[in-house]
């Protein structure tokens, strides 16, 4: 074992097909796993270019460079410190939000920003500026970065801050790794008192019902819709609003007090194979939404956080589900003035395609800063739909929708848009961002097949 992972160390990189979760598309790239900044900085020195990649949870080809480099994170994953009275943590880049929660939830801390995977590095968090369940009333997680080092395409490791490489900082957040390799990063954790969510249940009857309810329960932390997008009828638009707040200890029922709080199960249902793609219809999809909101509870109750923050975890390579062409995962923001309407164009478009998603999900948004970072005040409409014939004359008309009601696309998720779509989408926002990466990586260093198709790495 020893001579095959000293083989392994000498080669450095080698050569694979890989794509993000969505399965599509794939590309075949020189993987690069760096033990530490020396051999970082080697490997901006080689002539060729490069991308970042933490645990390839981009849906598309964020993290993909064609025939080039993508260094990975891999060995970027230590804690270097943390003040218990502060909550301000600092870590390597590699470090996931599942390894974060394992380990500070038990004294007392929660990240106060998470996506709806715990398998997400903290790089790949600011690199795509993720945001939650909390979006409306805390922002996405670049809020709470403190700070963060940088490897920028001369080998040269810069800190930005707020106060410090401002412009860096900003294009960097929410700039899909293509302004250098983020080290290390120092953010602000959440104080909590339990691991439990209390958590309630509501089942609008539509989607004027479920916005009516969103203002109605702003003052919860957090909040999520799932939403049924493939009925019609008198089924159109059904939906279940979930809420919570972090359950304090003392209001948790004594046989929660007395269980062990902290204790995990590693047991998980596997999607083993591919699945055919016959079998992801919209029949079948209709039956399982039913099924999903019928057997779902209503009312208040309290339940373990992951549980409330990260189902499909529970789901091992879910992504199979839509079968060996994968998936494309589509998320928009609408600002609120337009959104009802929006949104009900875009789920009439959806049933119309008949498109195979039981995983749809509608949150509301709040402000955010950054130049490339995706949200803003709104309403956000998530998506995934298997690879199949119509479906990228479906997301072109679903983009035109977008565009003219002011909206935009999560470039974390996306695999299809165009050039000239996402230069409207993020008008103004988009050339601001090319003259910091032109000031910071001239040659243009740091690229990704998703940098090439927006023209986000020409000059």
């Amino acid at each position: 074992m020893l001579i095959i992972y000293n083989i392994c160390y000498v080669i450095k990189t080698f050569k694979t097909e890989i794509s993000g979760f969505g399965k599509y598309p794939k590309a075949v790239c020189n993987i690069s796993r760096p033990r530490d900044a020396v051999e970082l900085t080697e490997n901006l020195s080689n002539g060729r270019t490069v991308i970042p990649r933490g645990m390839g949870r981009s849906y598309g080809d964020a993290s993909l460079n064609s025939n080039e480099l993508v260094v990975e994170s891999i060995h970027f994953n230590k804690f270097i410190s943390f003040d218990n009275e502060s909550g301000i943590l600092k870590c390597e880049s590699g470090i996931s939000f599942k390894e974060l929660t394992e380990i500070f939830i038990p004294l007392g801390w929660f990240p106060p920003v998470t996506p709806g995977t715990k398998y997400v590095t903290i790089g790949g968090a600011i690199a795509s500026d993720v945001h939650g369940k909390n979006h409306h009333r805390d922002g996405g997680f670049s809020n709470f970065v403190k700070s963060f080092k940088i490897i920028l395409a001369d080998g040269n490791v810069v800190t930005c801050s707020r106060e410090e490489k401002a412009d860096l900082f900003w294009a960097t957040i929410g700039g899909m790794g293509l302004t250098g390799f983020i080290t290390e990063a120092e953010i602000q954790m959440k104080k909590i008192s339990s691991p439990y969510i209390s958590s309630m249940n509501i089942k609008p009857r539509n989607v004027d019902e479920l916005f009516d309810k969103f203002d109605e329960y702003d003052n919860y932390t957090y909040s999520v819709a799932w939403i049924d997008i493939v009925s019609g009828g008198k089924n159109f638009g059904r939906n279940i609003l979930m809420l919570g707040n972090h359950a304090e200890y003392e209001e948790l029922p004594h046989e929660l007090k007395n269980r062990n709080m902290y204790k995990k199960s590693d047991k998980k249902l596997n999607v083993p194979v591919d699945l055919p793609q016959f079998l992801l219809n919209k029949n079948s999809v209709q039956v399982f939404n039913t099924v999903y909101y019928r057997k779902t509870k209503t009312g208040f109750f309290f339940q373990y956080y992951d549980n409330y923050f990260y189902p499909l975890d529970s789901v091992l390579n879910w992504n199979r589900i839509y079968g060996k062409n994968g998936l494309v995962q589509y998320q928009l923001i609408v600002p609120p003035e337009n959104a009802r309407n929006t949104i009900k164009k875009i789920l009439n478009t959806v049933v119309d395609y008949g498109g195979g998603s039981f995983l749809a999900v509608i949150k509301k948004m709040g402000d955010q800063d950054g130049i490339l970072s995706f949200p803003f005040r709104g309403y956000t409409l998530s998506m995934d739909f298997p690879i199949k014939k119509g479906l990228s004359e479906t997301c072109r008309e679903l983009d035109r929708i977008v565009l003219e009601c002011g909206g935009r696309l999560y470039l974390t998720k996306d695999s299809m848009l165009s050039e000239d779509t996402f230069k409207q989408m993020y008008d103004g926002k988009w050339q601001q961002w090319i003259e910091i990466k032109k000031k910071y990586d001239p040659e243009m260093k740091f690229k990704s097949d998703l940098g090439r198709r927006l023209a986000l790495c020409q000059y």
